[in-house]
C-alpha cells in the first residue's frame, strides 16, 4: 500500500500498471504510442494514484523551463511593479511564469542574479539595468540567449530595448511650466550612471534644457540637481538626498521643479510641506512616473505618466519572440508619455 503522505512518482504508476517506467514516460510525454491495452492500464493507474507529472522536470527535458525573470533595479520604485503587471498578462497567456529579482541598484547583485537565473534554466531575462555598462552579460549568458532591456538604456551589449521618448517627455513637461509663466524652473532627479548620468536621465535633462533655450530662458546650472544613485542603497538615503537638494533649489528662488523620477519627488514634496512652502502658489512641482501617492497628497501632484503596462507587455512580447527565435534584428522601441495635470 502506498504511503499517502508521499508524492506519487512515475515509478509508482509503472508498478501499479505492471509496465516499465519508460512506458509510463512515453504516455505522459506523448513521445511514443503504445498498445491500447497498455495505454489504458497506465491511464487508469495515473487516475487511481492521482499522479501529477513534474512539470519543471518535463520542461527542462524539452529544453524549456517556461519561466522568465524580470530583474528590477529597485523594488522601492512602484513603477517597475506596474511594468511587471503588463509582462504577466502576456506571459501567462503564453503559458509562462514570471519571477522577479531585485538588484537594489547594485551591479554586483544584478550580475549574481543573472548568473543564478541562467544556471537555473530560465528561458529569458528582462532587465532594468543598474548601470549602463552591460558588457558583463557576454561572459554569463550563452550566445543568442533571449534578453530584453526595459526603461534604461544599456551599453556594450546588443538586445531589444523598450524605452520612453524621454527627451520629448521632459520637453513637454518643461514647456507646460513655461506656458504658466515660470522662468526659474529647476530639474531634480537621481541618475544611475557612473561618472555621468545614464542615457535615460540625460535625455530628460536635455529635453528640459531645450525647452528653456527655445523660449529664451537662460539655463542656470544652479537649478539642475542630478544626484548620483548610490549602489545598493535605496529608500532612506534617496529621500535624504532629494530633500536636501530641494532645499538648495528653494534657496536659489526656484519657482517650479521638474522631478526626473518619483523617488526624487518624495523628498522634494516633503521639503516643501515641512517648510510650509505653498504648492503651487510659491513652488510648482511636476514629476515623472504617475505613482498612486501623487493623488493622495494635498495638493495632488501633476505627473509625466509613462505607459507602464504597455512597457511590460511589449517587453514580454519581444522576449517571447526571441525565445521562439523569431526576433530578427534588435530594436529600440520608444513609447510616448502624457501629462497628468493635477493641482500642483
Amino acid at each position: 500500500m502506498l504511503n499517502q503522505n508521499k508524492r506519487t512518482t512515475i515509478k509508482d504508476v509503472a508498478e501499479a500498471a505492471g509496465v516499465s517506467v519508460a512506458s509510463v514516460s512515453h504516455i505522459v510525454n506523448g513521445t511514443r504510442p503504445l498498445s491500447a491495452e497498455v495505454t489504458t492500464r497506465i491511464l487508469d493507474a495515473i487516475k487511481r494514484l492521482n499522479y501529477k507529472p513534474n512539470q519543471i522536470a518535463q520542461n527542462l527535458r524539452r529544453g524549456k523551463s517556461k519561466v522568465v525573470a524580470f530583474i528590477i533595479s529597485n523594488l522601492d520604485n512602484l513603477f517597475y511593479l506596474e511594468i511587471a503587471r503588463g509582462m504577466r498578462k502576456i506571459l501567462e497567456s503564453a503559458g509562462y511564469n514570471l519571477i522577479l529579482s531585485d538588484s537594489v541598484e547594485n551591479k554586483d547583485i544584478e550580475t549574481a542574479s543573472v548568473e543564478s537565473l541562467v544556471a537555473r534554466g530560465v528561458d529569458g531575462l528582462i532587465i532594468a539595468p543598474t548601470t549602463p555598462d552591460c558588457s558583463y552579460l557576454s561572459t554569463i549568458v550563452p550566445a543568442d540567449f533571449p534578453v530584453v532591456f526595459v526603461d534604461r538604456q544599456a551599453e556594450n551589449y546588443e538586445a531589444d530595448s523598450i524605452l520612453l521618448f524621454n527627451y520629448e517627455a521632459a520637453y513637454m513637461a518643461s514647456n507646460y511650466f513655461i506656458s504658466k509663466g515660470y522662468k526659474k524652473i529647476g530639474f531634480l532627479s537621481f541618475h544611475y550612471g557612473q561618472k555621468k548620468p545614464d542615457k535615460t536621465m540625460q535625455e530628460r535633462i536635455d529635453g528640459y534644457k531645450k525647452a528653456l533655450s527655445d523660449t529664451g530662458i537662460e539655463i542656470d546650472p544652479g537649478l539642475i540637481a542630478v544626484i548620483p544613485g548610490v549602489s545598493g542603497s535605496v529608500g532612506g538615503l534617496q529621500y535624504t538626498e532629494s530633500y536636501s537638494k530641494m532645499a538648495d533649489l528653494c534657496n536659489n528662488n526656484v519657482r517650479a521643479v521638474l522631478c526626473g523620477n518619483s523617488l526624487s519627488a518624495v523628498g522634494a514634496y516633503s521639503y516643501l510641506k515641512e517648510n510650509n512652502i505653498k504648492i503651487p502658489q510659491e513652488v510648482s512641482i511636476l514629476t515623472f512616473d504617475d505613482d498612486q501617492w501623487l493623488s493622495l497628497t494635498t495638493p495632488e501632484i501633476s505627473s509625466v505618466a509613462q505607459p507602464t503596462e504597455q512597457f511590460g507587455m511589449l517587453a514580454a512580447q519581444r522576449l517571447l519572440r526571441r525565445i521562439a527565435r523569431e526576433g530578427g534584428s534588435f530594436e529600440f522601441i520608444r513609447l510616448k508619455a502624457k501629462l497628468v495635470l493635477r493641482a500642483s
